[in-house]
């Protein structure tokens, strides 16, 4: 339906039919009234006729005069519908259309739409495997039943609208309870399926499950004798033997077949392992908001309505909203022992946080992993909510720009309750209390100041105190700073803040736009400052990554560390930066656009950009110290340019890889906000980036950054940028499975870096172009392209490109249909070479290698003895994309000694991590090996179910020959059940 603003008007049909306006419900009038609204809602939106009301409300008995009666009907709803409309205003819910009328209403303001929306989420997660998830929607979706739908309505429309609800209720329960005993609830729904099964006799499916239920109950001669009732019933009242799926049923009932077992029982509670706890600390000194405290705990704690509780705190910038919806936070979280989620929204940048996102970190905190999670917004957003609906968790969510910004991140039940700040009203989100934060009084202004400076200044200087916080207008941000500041200035007297602050009194008091207001009070504790605490905290404002660590920080402000750790806490102490954890900075949002824009008007040009430059530098050198780690022996950390910059040093390639899997993000940031001003460092520090990108698989996130450098290099003519960003690009095009676009923009590396003295990203761009081929199913072109790739690195002494390039020989010469033993020597050669180098990483790749033509050559045990290997070396924590590849061709292995159990176990976790990590080509490899494996065991309509996935993966990615195979074994296996 579509939105209209009337944002409070809800309606029921799924029981009595009802409408609401806020906590008020709404009179709806005679039986015959209603039947008009009730026609009109379950239209959804779409118009009815006068004829088609009047059918529907009075059958083919209309009184004389329906029409006008209709009409009467219409107005009267009308007008308790819109109480508040003027009489010149057209309505906007029951509306006129030709020769009908139509209702609108706001999305989601019907349970039925929300039902239906619930329901659908629900069967689109299941299909994507979160069974758990989806069930939990599901029992959502059916909490919105309050009884028989349209109780009290009359007419034959309303009597067939009951059938077809109540019909799209059992299908939901059904569905419901498919999942639960998926999930190994069996005891759980037992005696619902008695109840259903009474209610219902004649359906089957009820019966199946009901059947399974007891079976799994271990109450087998009962599941026996449903089946019989089923059949006497079916017999007696219709004529017809139970249908295929019952009697097959009844066989394995019979049989005790082991397929029947239970699943293992779903999960307890989650630990307090994944308990969050993401609250910032409350402040020591907070001070006043009693009555706002109290009034807002008892909104937060209520439990007695279905809705949610969500308290709204507005007011301007600096008023101490933040702060305030902290310090009850934790005033209240005994209430709320499941945990606390906070974020803040950035809703005063440029760029406010994406709800998507926030979601995705919510839904990792309470436990969920990457692997399976939904992209988009609503299918996320009905993830969190089912999440969230059996949990007591306290949502903070802070500095918000708007409300559909809010709206998807509010959970569905009144378990659990919401903080939300902001400096607007929010007027369209449904709250059940709001709190207008506004400055302090004077008396609560000094004795928040008193408690922060504390000693005998504020005794004796009683007047100055009342002075300086009149002259900053009760403001708590304003008030705290100046507080701040002078505790740590014991020379410095009240008075002599007072005197600071007459410059800015007139300004405080005429300003009233909440950002100029909040631009005066950070100005005032900006004017606090030193010169050298004035450039840092202007400076580090500019990068686009909010948090630095001490060492990018340093950097930026061209400054030793000894030097700029100090210099940055004292800006933490005043509350002009932020510690999150030790060494690491950065600004609440408002401070952070507030130094921006100190720094445009205080900074030349040249000197904010000569700051991006150092932080760029800075993190090159980072991720040369990586590469090197991670590829010893690789030519391409000398390539880059080098710099005064020593970076953050590690002690081993595992530091160096915990560094990526934090920073990536960061540095993709900086690399894409410098492209068009510093393109060739951007170029350079993605391409130093590659073995961090390639452990963490983050190549998705590459891809637009990547873009953006390669046509800035163009429009700049560079060509050494374009074409190390031309390798990359490619690189992560082929990782993601577009291989058309990779072949394309690697063709424009090869051809940028022939010839030139960049010949180590020439023999990569070779590399990948080989790959590409063998992807395409042409290994000989493969082969030849990797030749070359190992004759330029060979020439230029780069063995760590020499054996990736070997390594991708032996994949396109296994895909060629060899298996000799030259190609066994080749791969354990290629060990010992990583091994030389002291390359873990690379010689676990080898390993792989090998393993890979044992199984070729006929000696499973062997193979699967060396990914075993390669799987201890790795650990738990170790790169994850090596792990999922071991342990896919370990299940092949495994296959071959006739071990489907064995191949089972290690495919399901090989597609898991390759899921986690969204590598579609090794969870397609997974996905057959595990098809492979369940039709060994006899299960195959799941193995029919891997195949059919793995084929449409390989359909996409282009892996015809991989698509071909499973093409076979799909015609070579008819679909039927297991």
């Amino acid at each position: 339906m579509r939105s209209t603003g009337v944002a409070e008007l809800r309606f029921t049909v799924l029981g009595p039919l009802q409408a609401w306006r806020g906590d008020d419900e709404v009179p709806l009038g005679s039986p015959q009234q209603r039947a008009v609204l009730a026609t009109l809602l379950l239209r959804q939106g779409r118009p009815a006729t006068v004829e088609e009301l009047v059918d529907a409300v009075w059958d083919e008995d209309p009184p004389t005069g329906a029409v006008s009666v209709l009409r009467t009907y219409i107005s009267r709803l009308r007008g308790v519908l819109e109480p508040d409309r003027e009489k010149d205003q057209a309505p906007s819910v029951l509306v006129s259309v030709a020769n009908g009328y139509a209702v609108r209403v706001p999305d989601g303001a019907m349970d039925l739409t929300e039902f239906e929306h619930q329901v659908h989420e629900a069967r689109e997660l299941n299909t994507q495997g979160a069974t758990r998830a989806a069930r939990d929607l599901l029992r959502m979706a059916l909490d919105c039943w309050k009884g028989v739908p349209l109780a009290g309505v009359p007419g034959a429309f309303a009597d067939s609208e009951r059938s077809r609800l109540a019909e799209l209720r059992v299908c939901a329960t059904e569905t419901r309870v498919d999942l639960d005993l998926e999930l190994g609830g069996h005891r759980d729904v037992v005696s619902e399926l008695i109840t259903l099964t009474a209610a219902h006799p004649l359906r089957e499916r009820l019966r199946r499950q009901l059947m399974l239920a007891l079976y799994r109950c271990d109450r087998q001669a009962e599941a026996l004798a449903v089946y019989h009732d089923t059949r006497h019933t079916l017999i007696e009242q219709l004529g017809i033997e139970p249908g295929t799926a019952l009697r097959e049923l009844h066989g394995l009932v019979l049989a005790a077949d082991p397929s029947l077992s239970a699943p293992p029982a779903e999960p307890g509670p989650r630990t307090s392992a994944v308990r969050p706890a993401q609250l910032p600390s409350d402040l020591a000194d907070f001070t006043g908001r009693e009555v706002e405290t109290a009034e807002l705990s008892a909104v937060l704690s209520d439990e007695s309505g279905t809705a949610v509780p969500v308290a709204v705190l507005t007011g301007m910038g600096g008023a101490g909203k933040t702060t305030l919806a902290v310090h009850v936070a934790h005033k209240v979280s005994d209430d709320f022992p499941d945990g606390q989620l906070y974020v803040d929204l950035r809703g005063v940048d440029g760029t406010p946080a994406c709800p998507a996102a926030v979601l995705g970190g919510f839904l990792r905190a309470l436990g969920e992993k990457d692997q399976g999670m939904p992209d988009s917004l609503a299918e996320r957003a009905a993830l969190y909510r089912s999440i969230l609906s059996r949990r007591r968790i306290l949502v903070v969510v802070d500095n918000a720009h708007d409300s559909e910004q809010v709206r998807p991140l509010l959970p569905g039940s009144g378990r659990c309750a919401v903080i939300v700040t902001s400096r607007s009203r929010l007027a369209a989100l449904p709250a059940t209390g709001r709190v207008s934060v506004e400055v302090f009084q004077p008396q609560v202004a000094a004795a928040l100041f008193a408690r922060i400076v504390s000693g005998p200044r504020t005794d004796t200087e009683r007047l100055a105190v009342l002075r300086v916080v009149e002259l900053c207008g009760g403001l708590p941000l304003a008030v705290r700073i100046l507080a701040s500041r002078l505790a740590v200035r014991p020379e410095w007297s009240i008075t002599d803040a007072v005197d600071q602050l007459k410059d800015e009194r007139r300004l405080l008091g005429e300003l009233r736009v909440e950002s100029l207001a909040v631009e005066a009070c950070f100005r005032l504790g900006y004017g606090q400052l030193d010169q050298e605490q004035a450039r840092a905290f202007r400076l580090l404002a500019l990068p686009a990554p909010n948090t630095l660590g001490l060492v990018d920080a340093a950097a930026v402000l061209d400054l030793p560390l000894e030097r700029t750790e100090p210099l940055l806490e004292s800006l933490v102490e005043v509350g002009m930066l932020e510690s999150p954890t030790r060494r690491r900075y950065r600004y609440h949002d408002l401070l952070r656009l507030f130094a921006r824009q100190r720094a445009q008007e205080e900074e030349s040009t040249d000197t904010r950009a000569a700051a991006l430059t150092r932080l760029l530098d800075s993190l090159v050198a980072t991720a040369r110290n990586a590469y090197c780690l991670i590829r010893p022996g690789h030519t391409t950390p000398a390539s880059l340019v080098l710099t005064k910059h020593r970076g953050v040093t590690f002690a081993d390639a595992e530091e160096a890889c915990a560094w990526g899997a934090r920073e990536l993000s960061a540095a993709l940031e900086l690399v894409e906000q410098v492209a068009q001003t510093a393109t060739a460092g951007a170029a350079d520090l993605l391409l130093a980036l590659d073995p961090l990108l390639m452990a963490e698989h983050r190549w998705h996130d590459v891809i637009p950054v990547a873009r953006v450098v390669a046509a800035a290099a163009r429009r700049a003519g560079d060509r050494r940028a374009e074409r190390r960003v031309c390798y990359m690009l490619g690189g992560a095009l082929m990782q993601v499975g577009d291989n058309g676009s990779a072949r394309e923009v690697t063709s424009r590396a090869v051809d940028l870096s022939a010839g030139t003295s960049d010949q180590t990203v020439h023999a990569m761009a070779l590399n990948v172009q080989g790959i590409l081929q063998s992807h395409a199913g042409r290994g000989q072109d493969a082969v030849e392209l990797g030749g070359r790739a190992v004759t330029i690195a060979r020439g230029i002494g780069d063995r760590s490109v020499e054996a990736l390039a070997l390594g991708n020989i032996i994949q396109a010469r296994l895909w060629l249909g060899e298996s000799d033993q030259s190609l066994l020597n080749a791969a354990q050669q290629l060990v010992g070479l990583h091994e030389s180098l002291d390359d873990q990483h690379g010689s676990i790749m080898a390993l792989y290698r090998v393993g890979q033509v044992l199984r070729r050559l006929g000696r499973p045990a062997e193979a699967l003895r060396r990914h075993q290997e390669s799987l201890e070396i790795l650990g738990a924590d170790g790169q994850r994309f090596l792990q999922a590849g071991n342990l896919i061709r370990g299940a092949e292995a495994c296959l071959d000694l006739d071990q489907p159990e064995a191949a089972a176990r290690m495919a399901e976790r090989g597609i898991m991590v390759s899921r986690e990590l969204g590598f579609d080509r090794l969870e397609a490899m997974g996905a057959l090996t595990l098809g492979d494996a369940l039709i060994r065991m006899g299960h195959q309509s799941w193995a029919r179910a891997c195949w059919e996935q793995a084929h449409d993966i390989c359909v996409r990615l282009e892996m015809t020959r991989e698509a071909g195979e499973l093409r076979d074994r799909l015609l070579a296996e008819p679909a039927h059940s297991h």
